[in-house]
């Protein structure tokens, strides 16, 4: 696969306002993850803000997802740094095995469950379960789903300086409720 007309035609929210993020190093990772994320970081963060999507969340949910390593296969053959599934990648029209193609089709698989559920929360379960997984505005009640949404979370949170007292019972409270009161709550854990 080389990047079909899906991708060349994928819409892109380039702005001219894009900032040129600088490199930090993390502060909570291991030395390997965070010499792996060094070389990504500035590509990453281009094409995070091509997506419109906010750079630390996608640094935090790249970080879950491989922990920036562009080779590896999880147990259900999703590969790459975001962890693309075969049709998944198929369907976004990209190489999942070329490491731009990875990062973009991440990043448009994300932008696609942000403008369809329009909180994080949801659109980060979406990406880890499947959009069909999410009903009724709540998490689906999958503990990996809800663990995935807590950890992506809690980095996002670590990369902006700051960790939440306990995330976890935030995250366990969002899956029983309904979509008014989780945005409503999401104003709260948003930034």
């Amino acid at each position: 696969m080389n990047g079909g007309a899906a991708f060349a035609t994928a819409p892109r929210r380039i702005s001219a306002r894009c900032p040129a993020y600088g490199y930090q190093p993390a502060g909570f990772l291991d030395a390997g993850t965070e010499l792996r994320r060094s070389g990504y970081y500035g590509m990453m963060s281009s094409i995070a803000c091509e997506y419109g999507i906010p750079v630390g969340l996608f640094d935090a949910m790249i970080i879950r997802e491989s922990r920036y390593d562009a080779g590896v296969f999880s147990p259900k053959r999703a590969f790459g740094l975001t962890q693309l599934m075969p049709d998944t990648a198929a369907g976004l029209g990209v190489n999942r095995y070329d490491v731009e193609q990875n990062l973009r089709g991440g990043a448009l698989y994300l932008r696609q469950q942000l403008d369809r559920f329009g909180q994080v929360h949801l659109a980060l379960a979406a990406y880890n379960a499947g959009p069909g997984r999410i009903r009724n505005g709540a998490l689906p009640r999958i503990a990996e789903t809800q663990a995935y949404v807590e950890n992506v979370l809690l980095n996002w949170r670590r990369l902006l300086g700051f960790t939440p007292p306990n995330l976890s019972q935030d995250v366990r409270a969002l899956s029983g409720m309904q979509r008014p009161t989780i945005a409503r709550a999401a104003t709260v854990t948003l930034y």
